[in-house]
């Protein structure tokens, strides 16, 4: 037994003890087959279980592609097919970002000559300008000038410098 399994022997029953132990082990059995393509357990129905590892695909999918959507708009038509012969690789191992990051970098790999290739790059691994503002620096900056030019029209202070042209 694994040291992580440590737990499962807790009290004084060893019968308790070898029952969890099996559950473990076949809950462990059932989540590689659900979730990363490994053999279904004994016991457990393996067209239903492809048809749950279908749905846990899917959904796994569609969500990386509702929380990070850059991705899927890079790679258009071949998203798909492409996110799930990646997840059919192993579970998820992190948050939804984090995966759609890890299948980014798969993709790129898996498919050097894709015509996606170069704007999932730069999506993945941006150029780091550090003269580039980031978007709210930009947006105050757009708004600073809104200001200025609006108070330039009316003559107020922003007029580097010259004196506001009088209203007589």
């Amino acid at each position: 037994m694994a040291e992580s399994d440590e737990y499962l022997l807790r009290g004084d029953d060893a019968e308790l003890a070898v029952a969890r132990a099996r559950l473990a082990e076949r809950q462990t059995g059932l989540m590689a087959a659900l979730v990363a393509g490994g053999p279904v357990p004994e016991g457990f129905d393996p067209a239903q279980v492809a048809t749950q590892a279908r749905g846990l695909l899917a959904k796994r999918r569609d969500t990386t592609a509702r929380v990070v959507p850059e991705p899927a708009r890079i790679l258009g038509g071949d998203w798909r097919p492409l996110f799930e012969r990646y997840a059919r690789q192993g579970p998820q191992r992190g948050g939804y970002r984090a995966d759609a990051r890890e299948f980014a970098a798969w993709a790129l790999a898996a498919e050097p000559a894709a015509a996606w290739r170069d704007e999932l790059e730069h999506w993945l691994r941006p150029a780091a300008d550090a003269h580039a503002p980031g978007p709210l620096r930009a947006a105050l900056a757009v708004l600073a000038r809104a200001v200025h030019d609006r108070l330039r029209r009316r003559g107020g202070a922003a007029t580097h410098g010259r004196p506001a042209p009088s209203r007589g």
